[in-house]
């Protein structure tokens, strides 16, 4: 695996989040900006999205988003770049292009599709790019036990659980992905 450079992170951008969610995003974007990586992300200023920013640029790390046209009133108006996009298949591919490894923190439908696209590229050996789960509080055991009722039915490959590291927290993750880089 080369060196890991950027790190794509799917989150929510919902306002409402817990302040527990919103210190796990803080703690993400520091960790990575301390390593030096480059975070790419949704491009928004709210949310999970806006603390995953602000924690790493007051870290010195350098953020680029991508964000609809259409949601480019709650854009962050720091980031070293945001690209605005016309639709979601072109922002999906601009995360997904930059990120040399990928984490999701807990979010909403569109997390889980970000994060569905990603898994089945790696399922279909498109890259072999490091994918790390942030299953904080147990909230992605519903999703967890979907896959384990896929594979139980035949559906999916006992092997392809292997195609995602899951971890508690933004500490493990950060471990998760400099392990990766030290393969």
């Amino acid at each position: 695996m080369p060196a890991i450079r950027s790190v794509t992170v799917y989150a929510a951008s919902a306002p409402e989040a817990s302040p527990a969610l919103r210190a796990l995003a803080r703690d993400l974007g520091t960790g990575i900006a301390e390593r030096g990586w480059l975070l790419v992300y949704g491009g928004a200023r709210i949310g999970l999205m806006g603390e995953l920013a602000d924690a790493a640029l007051a870290r010195g790390g350098r953020v680029e988003g991508v964000i609809l046209d259409t949601f480019a009133r709650v854009a962050h108006q720091r980031l070293h770049v945001l690209d605005t996009v016309g639709d979601m298949r072109s922002r999906k591919a601009a995360l997904a292009h930059r990120g040399d490894a990928f984490v999701t923190l807990p979010g909403g439908f569109g997390t889980l599709e970000e994060l569905a696209e990603i898994l089945v590229e790696r399922q279909l050996g498109l890259h072999a790019k490091p994918l790390v789960l942030i299953n904080f509080a147990g909230f992605l055991d519903p999703l967890l036990a979907l896959v384990e009722h896929q594979i139980a039915h035949g559906l999916v490959q006992p092997a392809y659980r292997q195609l995602l590291t899951v971890v508690p927290d933004a500490a493990s993750a950060l471990a998760a992905l400099d392990a990766a880089t030290a393969r």
